[in-house]
């Protein structure tokens, strides 16, 4: 539907004494509508009072010629009367003319008709002229028009209407902002006291409104007149708000501080705007009041790391599963704003009595947030805030360093002693960073996380060494454990405090997991180069899938014993069409963490299995491809669903296709991922256990489950020559899967001394450089032959 809303856009003239006269200059009113008017159109008029015979024809009259002289071609002219049905009406029109007159008249015959029900899906295009327009309104305001009306104390001055606008309008503003109603100033003593609560649009004649796509601009000259006050109504988008019935309940919620509040219809995501501040006035005004849209708006401040989640997350289909569950909907985020990052609640409720609608609320919770619940310290926006004051206090001869620490293994330790115990443990951890560091500021982040600023001199070997090992100590536990810090040292105080912490952050993640001498680390240039590069391939991972920039190789696996080719590992590459070959330890890593990788594990299933199905069609020689599956695959049902429907769609052997799941992916999956590893064996597909070594290892993963192959980590191939202990798991692992029924693949093998010593430990199968090296699919291909 398009809407126009206009004071009048045709010359008053005496009845009786009209002549044919060009319409009023309406600041291209008819332009604009001619732009809408695609054919001869069928012209639906709706009277103020369908027994004013006379008078009707004499406005139609006028409307008719305005058309002809604007070009706009009617086909057919109906009037809406009493006896015909407004949908059968409705629906036969193209163009309906709401008629100008006695506004409570037109809205009780309105009503009567049944013309707001008969309206809604309309397509056409609806004019409203002087009463029609205030009749358009969600909640219609008609001020006194007669004496006897401004005087009557039961004058019904407010009621709803036709729901196709939430504007108010109060036209003739030139005829009645001087103008004595019963004795009664019309704009002092009756519509400034009436619009405590409300909005009401005073519009000179020729003005309109124009309501298309969820947006409203107005195109002319007037006043907006709310709470009392008078103002300038200036052209361009104007943002519809709610009125009256809904007033009350929207000043309690200004009171609490809230940036918005919106309605948002639960079917076509229409938009209504209750409450806004001016901070967020521009996301409505660029936008078409519609759901989505403002949530793509919002989205584009809240910060980098947040922001698919917010879009994520605000999506109807999540608020109402919520509701459902749970009866209310809240959400915190971080946005951007001059005056630094903010925190914002989001809240949803239902709205009693429209059970099409939601609530949407937004409040600026980062007072609330500046400092954190448990330890007291700063929390995010409070670190931020406080340090920003800090850094324009600094003096070429001060020596600073912000230090972001990290609790390893934090969840394990909710997981082994329970969350109370864990809490005790970042106590521990505040009490030490305040010990060694004597820092000047101190921040949480989050659950595991601190920041904090300290002095250099405070930095020494002795104290970061001494900080970074920790032991938790209660009467009856005794536990290890590191923290790992990133030390970013402010040479520039001018730098931003987000790209501070942000280098610091980036110093922590290069610490090597697996080194447990290194435990802190300084940022450098080199961190941050490799840090972009790493964003860089993130933001190019899409189209380089699309670009067929991926491929697969395939590194063989060889009998240990025959040393005959029995299977093949498949391993994702990357050919950048700017980075030539890129190392998959620059790009997995960035692509796991962004839980991104289910597109190239897709990916790499399609090849395997076409390569498995062209040669056999081929009649060559084909052996098993084991492709690497990760956690988050297993909660993809249709990923998993189309594994059965493409090999069964190819007609090859469910044998050739192996499963890799690394240990710690398995340690995570739930009951239902189970099931489906159950069913793969079923089908056929042979299992695999990935990593077997690497840090999850327990033997009730081997007793839940029938793997079929497990892969030695390749850190205990690297001991063998070097660690008796090593040596002794590798052959116990190796008699432990043969007693279960399972082979051994030794991953990694690159020595004549790793080959001897899995020889005669009985190691059934054996991949690494010492017999082949990851090749193009080409090349094993040529190798198999």
């Amino acid at each position: 539907m398009v809407l126009y809303l206009t004071s009048n856009s045709i010359a008053l003239q005496e009845q009786g004494a009209y002549e044919e006269a060009a319409p009023l200059e309406s600041y291209g009113f008819f332009d604009d509508l001619t732009q809408e008017w695609e054919k001869e159109a069928n012209l639906l008029y709706v009277p103020c009072d369908p027994g004013a015979t006379k008078d009707n024809q004499y406005q139609l009259g006028q409307i008719l010629d305005a058309f002809e002289y604007k070009n706009l071609p009617v086909k057919e002219v109906k009037i809406l009367d009493e006896k015909e049905s407004a949908d059968a009406m409705v629906a036969w029109s193209d163009v309906i003319y709401l008629a100008g007159g006695h506004g409570p008249t037109q809205l009780a015959f309105m009503k009567k008709k049944g013309l707001k029900e008969a309206l809604l899906g309309y397509k056409g295009i609806v004019i409203a002229s002087n009463a029609g327009s205030m009749n358009a309104a969600f909640y219609v305001y008609h001020a006194p028009e007669l004496d006897e009306e401004a005087v009557d104390p039961n004058y019904v001055r407010f009621s709803d209407g036709l729901d196709l606008t939430n504007i108010q309008i109060i036209p003739h503003r030139e005829y009645l902002k001087d103008k004595t109603i019963g004795g009664l100033k019309f704009v002092d003593d009756i519509v400034i006291p009436d619009s405590f609560g409300c909005r009401f649009y005073f519009i000179t004649d020729g003005s309109y409104f124009k309501v298309k796509g969820g947006r409203t601009i107005f195109k002319g000259e007037g006043e907006i007149i709310d709470d009392g006050e008078i103002t300038p109504l200036n052209q361009g988008t104007v943002i519809p708000y709610m009125s009256h019935v809904e007033q009350p309940v929207i000043r309690t919620i200004i009171s609490e501080g809230y940036d918005m509040v919106f309605g948002v219809e639960k079917h076509d995501e229409r938009c209504e705007v209750y409450f806004l501040k001016d901070n967020v006035t521009g996301v409505f005004e660029r936008s078409r009041l519609n759901y989505r849209e403002i949530c793509n708006k919002l989205a584009e401040s809240v910060v980098d790391e947040e922001k698919e989640a917010f879009l994520d997350q605000l999506r109807l289909s999540v608020i109402q599963k919520e509701m459902d569950e749970m009866g209310n909907y809240v959400r915190t985020v971080h946005v951007e704003t001059a005056a630094g990052v903010r925190a914002k609640n989001f809240r949803v409720r239902e709205v009693p009595g429209y059970p099409d609608w939601f609530m949407v609320m937004c409040i600026d919770i980062t007072t609330l947030l500046d400092h954190d619940w448990m330890t007291d310290e700063y929390a995010r926006t409070g670190f931020i805030d406080r340090s920003k004051l800090f850094l324009e206090e600094l003096t070429d001869n001060d020596h600073y360093s912000l230090v972001y620490a990290n609790i390893m293994g934090f969840k394990a330790v909710n997981a082994l002693f329970g969350t109370q115990r864990g809490d005790l443990v970042i106590f521990r951890t505040r009490d030490a960073l305040r010990k060694y560091l004597s820092p000047v500021i101190v921040g949480r982040l989050e659950a595991d996380n601190f920041v904090l600023i300290t002095a250099d001199e405070n930095l020494t070997e002795k104290n970061l060494k001494a900080m970074c090992r920790q032991v938790f100590k209660t009467e009856s536990i005794e536990y290890n454990y590191e923290i790992h810090c990133g030390i970013y040292p402010i040479t520039n105080s001018k730098v931003d405090i987000a790209q501070i912490i942000a280098g610091a952050k980036i110093a922590e993640r290069s610490i090597d997991r697996n080194n447990r001498q290194l435990l802190y680390a300084y940022y450098d240039d080199s961190l941050k180069e490799l840090y972009v590069k790493q964003r860089y391939l993130l933001s190019d991972y899409e189209r380089a899938l699309m670009d067929n920039e991926f491929e697969a190789y395939y590194q063989p696996i060889v009998n240990a014993k025959s040393g005959e080719i029995v299977s093949a590992e498949m391993l994702i590459r990357w050919q950048h069409r700017d980075l030539g070959m890129v190392s998959p330890a620059d790009f997995i890593p960035i692509i796991e963490s962004e839980g991104k990788t289910a597109e190239l594990d897709r990916f790499m299933l399609h090849r395997g299995i076409d390569f498995i199905e062209r040669r056999t069609c081929e009649g060559k020689k084909v052996v098993p491809c084991a492709i690497n599956l990760s956690r988050v695959d297993f909660y993809d049902t249709a990923f998993i669903e189309s594994i059965f429907e493409l090999i069964n769609e190819k007609k090859i052997d469910p044998s050739l296709v192996r499963l890799e799941v690394t240990e710690s992916a398995y340690a995570d999956l739930e009951d239902k991922a189970l099931n489906y590893l159950s069913k793969m064996k079923e089908q056929g597909i042979q299992i695999l256990l990935d990593d077997y070594g690497s840090g999850m290892s327990s033997l009730s993963m081997l007793e839940t489950f029938d793997f079929d192959i497990i892969k030695l980590d390749i850190g205990f191939i690297r001991k063998i020559g070097i660690n008796k202990k090593s040596e002794a798991i590798i052959v116990s692992t190796i008699n432990l899967a043969h007693a279960m029924g399972a082979k051994v693949t030794a991953e990694g093998v690159e020595t004549d001394k790793q080959m001897k010593f899995l020889l005669d430990a009985d190691c059934d199968y054996i991949q690494g450089f010492y017999f082949y090296k990851p090749l193009p699919e080409i090349a094993f291909e040529y190798l198999l032959e």
